[in-house]
């Protein structure tokens, strides 16, 4: 995935940081973050929750396109 020119002022003006990775030899604007129960326990269900999800399936899995850290 890459972001357009606007996304990406558009993060930066509202203070976060776009995440670079590199996949296939190719810049990525993303990154995967996969939860399970299993493993990552309350953070897996605060997301089921926040994002209205089942939790019926083996894991979660969230498209990050940027951080912010304060």
């Amino acid at each position: 995935m890459k972001l357009t020119k606007a996304q990406k002022e558009t993060m930066k003006e509202h203070g976060w940081d776009i995440i670079t990775n590199h996949v296939d030899g190719e810049e990525q604007n993303c990154g995967w973050l996969s939860l399970t129960p299993e493993e990552d326990g309350h953070v897996y269900h605060e997301v089921v929750e926040h994002f209205g999800l089942t939790g019926d399936g083996k894991d979660v899995k969230l498209l990050v396109i940027g951080t912010s850290e304060e």
